[in-house]
């Protein structure tokens, strides 16, 4: 073996040799194991991994890693989320079709992953771009539609202005695109949703089942937002006493009905645009009202109901509602930080019993009324449940995309696209792919002529694209039976690994792809596509690593870190190691990117490497080696037991910790004596998750192991009998205060414990004259002397 740790070497072989050996290759099903699915979000191929792709990557291979020498049959797999603007933003830059860029940016990120070393199964790559994988994207989103769970309609929608496309609430963030944070502005458009709605309170419900943590489940309960309350009728009156129409407003305060002053309805409410466009409309002040409403077209949902911003408003004049409980007409509003999409898009303002509705009533002097609350008054309302969540807005103006498998007729009905034409492909004949407010597929010769070809003269395609993050809604079932051309995966494939059993991702898919993903999953389970309904058993989110900067790595601020340069200098085993130890991996932390901390690593290897050298010239000396051997087994099975727990709970941080002070005895005795070689091969198997590269040129190095990967051995176990000390340290106080210590067998009895403390000359000279009133005895802890 050679004398200086290469990691070049040393990692170009290995990872060659797992390759050719497909080593990691996953079987559906393997005698006397069980299997186990372990997931990392596939990676955007936008270019190049940042060190940011490592921790999401590199990091869970300890545990994939650890579990398979455990005995599972793990599957490890990986692929692309290769649709979406990124691509095609970058394509438009440098005048390529998104296409080429988006497969080069794959080949590239191909070849780095595998320098990371990783576990993968690349056997069951899925590139949600593919024809063969949207094939499936298209054919599910027809059985949504058969369902009744996909629908298209005319809606107020955010809209960004540079991506020149539709958002879904969860994609816009204060106010602003996730992706390229443009303000965002509301358009009146007629798109394509699905029906998450229908869905939400089994996802809220199920959420208490689910072994995730609670923060990622909270964040879900908020955003489904649900509401029990009531919805009472308020009855309109004109001017001239004539009923004009009703208003049904929705409250969770129905007791505090008598002191409702005034009423406010959304700007969108659909009573109030009718009535803007009625001749015969009462209402006096049209104009002002209709100013108002074009205004908050420009505004997002979380602009309106920002909590800090300042309320506005009209009064709607020439109307008035009645209260029901008390009779008294009351002023009716419009104002946009009431939601046309949420409750009934109306309120009964309380202003002696909600903050946000004493602002307005001070901002605009309206009344104030101090009431008791009377719970009698729910005999006015029905009980009702409401949700904050909105359905699923799925259109996008881009041309990088899933395309929608629906055509129009002459009359301008939808119709689906039959399974016998599935995939509907991109049409490739695009010349300019810069986004001009509808779809650069609107612009293709070749489509048109396919559909007509297809349906008939006059027939219309739909230009738009999916969203994105219904490419990612069921990937993972994919994975399962990665190659079937005649389902999207079996059923029977999908119940040998099916729920996920650990899903490792970041905090921002929260409310987002984590959602999506359980409302997929869920409508495939109604439509017995899928075994159960949910996708995933245990989930847990990373941290963020940050610049050298302490800034969150980003390319306009030049902090990021490119992986590829540290590796070349240190090694993938080091990276990987040093990612694991900046802190908890299942804590949302964020860690500074150390260059100190990544050398301390390096240093860490080198002296595993430096130890396996020195252990093949040392001379048994068999006496000396007996007597350590205790001390040494002890040691050996606290680090066993407690690096298997740590990797267990994401706490590979610790269990590092605990291998470097494990590393500390094994130098001490390997200067005294040969350690026994069976000790070392414990500890390169612990050492094998963390730095595979490393642990196994050490461990093949060896006669006995040649041609047996160290990744394929049984996982060490501890013995408790091994971990309990034979002796203890007994403190020896005097009133309290130590004043000296000595070793003795565990279980000392009381009356050995406290001779052997009077013997002590530091004891005797602080008893010297002394009345020894009492004696406390803590068993194998403390002697207390109170004089």
């Amino acid at each position: 073996m050679q004398e200086k740790y290469n990691h070049k070497e040393i990692e170009k072989k290995w990872q060659k040799k797992w390759r050719e050996d497909n080593l990691y290759k996953t079987s559906d099903k393997v005698k006397g194991k069980d299997n186990f699915y372990a997931l990392v979000e596939f990676p955007y191929p936008s270019g190049n991994l940042h060190i940011g792709h490592w921790y999401a990557f590199a990091v869970p291979d300890i545990f994939v890693r650890t579990k398979r020498m455990q005995g599972f049959n793990v599957m490890f797999p990986i692929g692309f989320d290769a649709f979406g603007l990124p691509a095609e933003n970058a394509a438009i830059k440098n005048k390529i079709n998104p296409r080429d860029w988006t497969y080069q940016n794959i080949a590239y990120m191909e070849k780095q992953l595998q320098s990371m070393g990783n576990s993968f199964d690349w056997s069951r790559k899925v590139v949600t771009s593919d024809p063969e994988y949207y094939k499936w994207t298209q054919w599910l989103f027809l059985k949504l539609y058969e369902k009744g769970l996909t629908y298209k309609k005319k809606a107020f929608v955010n809209w960004c202005p540079s991506c020149n496309t539709v958002l879904a609430n969860e994609q816009v963030k204060d106010g602003r695109c996730e992706r390229c944070e443009t303000e965002v502005v509301q358009k009146d458009l007629e798109q394509w949703f699905f029906k998450i709605t229908d869905y939400a309170e089994r996802l809220l419900s199920d959420l208490d089942g689910l072994k995730w943590p609670e923060p990622i489940k909270e964040a879900q309960r908020n955003w489904i937002g649900k509401s029990e309350g009531t919805e009472i009728s308020f009855q309109l009156i004109s001017s001239s006493k004539q009923q004009v129409a009703s208003i049904n407003v929705f409250t969770t305060r129905a007791d505090t009905l008598k002191g409702a002053t005034y009423v406010v309805i959304a700007p969108e409410y659909e009573w109030l645009q009718k009535e803007i466009l009625n001749p015969k409309s009462e209402i006096t002040n049209k104009s002002e009202i209709q100013n108002y409403t074009n205004q908050t077209k420009n505004k997002t949902e979380i602009e309106r109901t920002n909590e800090k911003k300042e309320k506005t408003g009209v009064e709607i004049k020439g109307i008035k509602a009645v209260n029901p409980a008390s009779g008294e007409e009351v002023s009716i509003w419009v104002a946009d930080y009431v939601l046309g999409n949420y409750g009934t898009g109306a309120i009964m303002a309380v202003p002696s019993h909600d903050e946000r509705d004493l602002e307005f009533a001070k901002k605009y002097n309206l009344p104030i009324k101090e009431i008791t609350p009377d719970w009698s008054l729910e005999k006015f309302g029905k009980k009702v449940t409401k949700y904050k969540l909105r359905d699923w807005l799925l259109s996008r103006q881009r041309y990088w995309g899933c395309p929608i498998p629906v055509v129009y007729d002459p009359e301008g009905k939808p119709h689906a696209v039959p399974e016998d034409k599935l995939p509907w492909l991109l049409p490739d004949d695009i010349k300019d792919f810069a986004p001009k407010g509808e779809s650069p597929i609107a612009t293709s010769k070749e489509l048109k002529k396919r559909v007509e070809k297809t349906f008939g003269k006059d027939w219309q395609p739909e230009y738009d694209t999916m969203d994105t993050f219904i490419d990612s809604s069921w990937y993972f079932n994919r994975y399962a039976d990665p190659h079937n051309d005649k389902e999207f995966s079996s059923k029977e494939k999908m119940k040998k690994w099916l729920p996920v059993n650990r899903y490792f991702g970041g905090a921002e898919h929260n409310t987002m792809h984590l959602l999506y993903s359980r409302f997929f999953h869920k409508a495939l389970f109604d439509l017995g596509l899928v075994n159960e309904t949910e996708p995933f058993s245990e989930r847990m989110n990373r941290g963020l690593i940050l610049g050298l900067d302490g800034q969150k790595m980003s390319k306009s601020r030049g902090n990021v870190v490119d992986p590829d340069e540290v590796v070349e200098k240190v090694g993938s085993d080091t990276v990987k190691m040093y990612l694991a130890f900046i802190g908890p991996y299942n804590e949302t932390g964020q860690y500074p990117w150390d260059l100190g901390g990544v050398v301390g690593i390096r240093r860490f290897l080198e002296r595993i490497w430096r130890m396996s050298l020195e252990l093949k010239d040392k001379s048994l000396e068999e006496k000396k080696l007996q007597a350590l051997s205790s001390q040494l087994s002890a040691s050996l099975h606290r680090t066993i037991k407690k690096v298997t727990e740590d990797i267990e709970n994401y706490k590979f941080n610790t269990a590092i910790s605990t291998m470097m002070i494990l590393l500390n005895e094994l130098e001490h005795i390997s200067k005294v004596s040969k350690m026994p070689f069976d000790t070392f091969e414990t500890f390169l198997k612990l050492l094998a998750p963390f730095a595979p590269h490393m642990a196994e040129e050490l461990w093949c190095r060896e006669d006995a192991h040649l041609g047996k990967s160290i990744h394929l051995e049984e996982w060490p176990r501890f013995d408790e009998s091994k971990i309990r000390e034979e002796n203890t340290v007994i403190v020896v106080q005097i009133n309290g205060k130590i004043r000296a210590q000595f070793e003795a067998k565990i279980g000392i009895s009381e009356e050995k414990a406290r001779t052997k403390s009077l013997e002590m000359p530091d004891i005797q000279k602080w008893l010297t004259g002394a009345e020894i009133k009492k004696v406390i005895f803590v068993p194998n802890k403390i002697v207390n002397f109170v004089v």
